[in-house]
């Protein structure tokens, strides 16, 4: 996609996000100076990427007038900031419940999220376990990934979707931690942290 089209799909989609009852093909192409035709060519392509839905039809000029409206993924396309919340509430937790307290806390909340997911460990065999966990952990984000080389399996995640709060907070490990011996039912070592400047986080299942 040429660079141009980019910034006319984005102009388009920031024009639907102020208005939440839609626009028709004519007021877009009013507003952003292009014809009609352009705008048709963008919707297109808006469309078949699911950012964008037919609304209501309203009648322009006696005749009828195709409304567009951003969708879900469409609003969740522009830029969100949680980092600066997170870390302020994270913050305020350690600071009122001390380092110890906190660390509990993380795995509580592994253990609670495992718990949600314990259905889909229900009557597998560890191997399938191992293989069902990977799939967790990417669905959260992490690029995992099984190592079966060695005689304990390990868990690769050549990613970590908290990087720079675990940098500051190394109690957010725990989580992962708690997570993944809850669903397994067994310890997990985690031996390598990219928060500690590791080029991987590894998990070693005992």
């Amino acid at each position: 996609m040429a660079k141009g089209a980019n910034s006319r799909q984005d102009q388009i989609l920031k024009l639907l996000l102020d208005v939440k009852n839609g626009m028709s093909i004519d007021e877009m192409a009013s507003q952003l100076h292009i014809s009609r035709n352009a705008i048709k060519q963008h919707l297109v392509i808006l469309e078949r990427t699911a950012l964008i839905q037919k609304h209501a039809l309203t009648m322009t000029h006696g005749r009828p007038a195709q409304r567009y409206r951003l969708t879900e993924q469409g609003i969740n396309h522009f830029p969100k900031q949680y980092s600066w919340f997170c870390n302020l509430l994270l913050s305020d937790l350690k600071e009122d419940m001390g380092d110890e307290a906190f660390k509990r806390y993380m795995a509580k909340l592994g253990v609670k999220l495992a718990h949600s997911l314990m259905q889909q460990f229900s009557h597998k065999s560890p191997t399938d376990k191992l293989t069902e966990l990977v799939a967790v952990m990417q669905s959260l984000g992490y690029h995992a990934q099984l190592d079966t080389s060695s005689a304990e399996p390990t868990i690769l995640a050549f990613n970590c979707v908290y990087h720079d709060l675990a940098q500051q907070y190394p109690e957010l490990c725990e989580f992962d931690n708690a997570l993944m011996s809850t669903l397994l039912e067994k310890p997990i070592l985690q031996t390598a942290c990219m928060a500690q400047n590791d080029c991987v986080c590894k998990f070693l299942l005992k």
